[in-house]
């Protein structure tokens, strides 16, 4: 019998889950195989089947075979997909580019290619593999996905408006996909849309993951302590773990206990999901969970108040959930910028400036205002560098924005320049990730130099991804000039933090408000401005006015450590207190 014929066996037992016969074969034959590729792919199989750990012996046996020289296609795509799904981009490139070399029609494999592109920093790479891909089959099955993927590539290069007929491509071709609809919300909100429109659209798409009748309101659990429920994918080194950091090492453990549901796949677990679980009662994987599944398990956990920290991000996985009506009060707040449609979240927690007095009108959730900022930033690091300050007197001003280019929308770059020509000798500091794509460099910059600003004023910082060399950067810009419609709210907390005033304008929806809030936090609000020409009024006087400038960047981190955006503790008695009302409130409409 050859080696193939008993390897076959191997399989064959694999197939029909007789591991014993599948390990007693291979032990038999490792003496003599054990380096045949072939041989390391069939363990690497019985491996992964049996559960072994995927990182460290599946991947591994199947890496030894593909250095031996295995090339066939179903192995490359077990291998490669181990790749992507660890990470490991630059091997998992190679792979899947072989695969297309051999089936040139692989759409599959041209999709997965794509995604690594874009996760790698590199957007017009991956829309050009997805034309392709549309090129080659434009009837497979995969169409609306591609066009999905196009449109998320786009929006991240800075084409709003060709992203967003992208999105309404794919959702034409696939109506009822859910996941499209929450990315085509999401994008939205970059669009220039009125709130009317948005609204009609949230309530529209909502009725995919709603029925008209919603499922009836569960009693209260008899807990001794409130059980709140958080859903998330961010548990992780992620923007909005800086703005629940503050809750989770605050409450009170002796009136409320917190679960976490976490959607996060286990391979990016790190230091801060770590931390998560260790201040917080309980953590709940449930990234394989069905959704019903999730629902049940909530009601059996005894939660109270559940609360979503997503939104229409990340494809909208967990609203899902929240359809399904599983806790007494559910809540969105934090991670999405705008009403999620759904009738079955009964409130979202925001604050007086972020959302103006028509705001509700706009909601399908009861809108809970806080008193002050809504966020409360604790960054995670334990070293940052120090603001180091340097007198802009006698130099020319730096204005800068380490925004992503999806806010940077064509009216944010048209005013930027009118700021920039305004101050002479000045100059303008872009940074993203997506900029390490010398293409996207080239075109940002024409973006600028159409409106009017000579190249030589625009300087491009490379992208670092240590998070020391990313804040030192801050040190080397004087002035952020905000992005509209879709304020910055990392961004904006971040250069504060490192002594960088922001100047922003005031919309009338929660994304054209969330810096205005951030900075009346820190005593600021008058960078706010009410429009295009007070915005450049501003920028310009604060540029001119050395003095004034020094003194703001001087003490702003100081300022900012003694403001309401950073007293964790009282920001933790405000928010628990806005729990307890909004269960006060249901229970006072009859429900216990």
């Amino acid at each position: 019998m050859t080696l193939q014929q008993e390897l076959n066996q191997v399989a064959e037992a694999i197939k029909k889950q007789d591991f014993n016969s599948a390990q007693g074969l291979l032990k038999s034959l490792e003496k003599e195989y054990g380096g045949n590729p072939y041989f390391l792919w069939t363990k690497g199989l019985y491996e992964q089947s049996t559960g072994s750990d995927k990182r460290n012996v599946v991947l591994p046996l199947f890496e030894k075979a593909y250095n031996g020289g295995l090339k066939e296609l179903n192995f490359l795509r077990r291998y490669g997909a181990l790749l992507h799904d660890f990470g490991i981009y630059a091997t998992a490139c190679k792979v899947f580019g072989e695969i297309v070399q051999i089936k040139q029609d692989d759409i599959e494999a041209l999709i997965t290619l794509a995604h690594i592109f874009f996760k790698t920093g590199n957007p017009l790479t991956t829309i050009n593999t997805l034309k392709l891909a549309l090129k080659i089959n434009p009837k497979h099955s995969s169409i609306p996905t591609i066009y999905c993927g196009i449109a998320g590539a786009l929006m991240v290069s800075g084409y709003q408006k060709e992203s967003i007929e992208a999105y309404k491509k794919a959702f034409e071709l696939d109506s009822k996909n859910i996941y499209f609809s929450s990315d085509y919300l999401f994008n939205l909100n970059y669009a220039d849309m009125s709130r009317e429109e948005y609204y009609y659209l949230c309530r529209k798409h909502g009725l995919l993951r709603e029925d008209e009748v919603l499922p009836l309101r569960p009693p209260f659990p008899k807990t001794n302590k409130i059980k709140i429920g958080f859903i998330s994918g961010d548990f992780y080194f992620h923007v909005v773990s800086f703005f629940i950091r503050s809750l989770f090492e605050n409450y009170d453990k002796n009136r409320f206990e917190i679960h976490l549901f976490s959607t996060l796949k286990r391979e990016n677990y790190d230091k801060v999901t770590e931390m998560f679980m260790v201040q917080t009662d309980k953590w709940h994987d449930i990234s394989k969970t069905c959704i019903q599944d999730v629902a049940d398990l909530i009601k059996k956990e005894g939660i109270s108040v559940l609360i979503d920290l997503a939104g229409h991000t990340n494809s909208g996985i967990s609203l899902e959930v929240f359809s399904r009506r599983p806790a007494p009060v559910q809540v969105s707040y934090c991670g999405y910028p705008n009403t999620t449609g759904l009738k079955s979240i009964d409130y979202r927690i925001t604050d007086g400036i972020c959302d103006p007095d028509d705001a509700q009108n706009f909601h399908s959730e009861k809108l809970f205002k806080m008193d002050g900022c809504f966020l409360c930033y604790q960054p995670h690091f334990n070293v940052i560098h120090d603001s180091s300050f340097q007198t802009a007197h006698g130099r020319p001003i730096i204005f800068g924005s380490f925004n992503n280019l999806s806010k940077i929308t064509p009216k944010t770059i048209k005013l930027w320049c009118d700021v920039v020509n305004a101050v002479p000798d000045s100059k303008i500091v872009l940074k993203h990730k997506y900029f390490n794509d010398p293409k996207l460099r080239e075109i940002t910059i024409s973006r600028f130099t159409e409106n009017g600003l000579s190249p030589d004023r625009i300087i491009i910082f490379d992208y670092c991804f240590k998070t020391e060399e990313h804040y030192a950067q801050y040190n080397k810009i004087d002035i952020a000039l905000d992005t509209f419609p879709y304020n910055g709210t990392t961004t904006t907390c971040d250069a504060l933090f490192m002594g960088v005033p922001v100047v922003t304008i005031l919309g009338d929806r929660h994304v054209s408000r969330v810096s205005a809030s951030l900075l009346n936090a820190v005593g600021l609000g008058e960078l706010a401005a009410k429009d295009e020409k007070e915005f450049l009024a501003i920028a310009v006087d604060l540029a001119m006015n050395t003095q004034k400038l020094t003194e703001i960047k001087r003490n702003l981190r100081e300022r900012m450590q003694k403001s309401p955006l950073m007293d964790k503790k009282s920001f933790t008695q405000k928010w628990q207190n806005a729990i307890l009302d909004m269960i006060n409130e249901v229970k006072s409409n009859g429900y216990e």
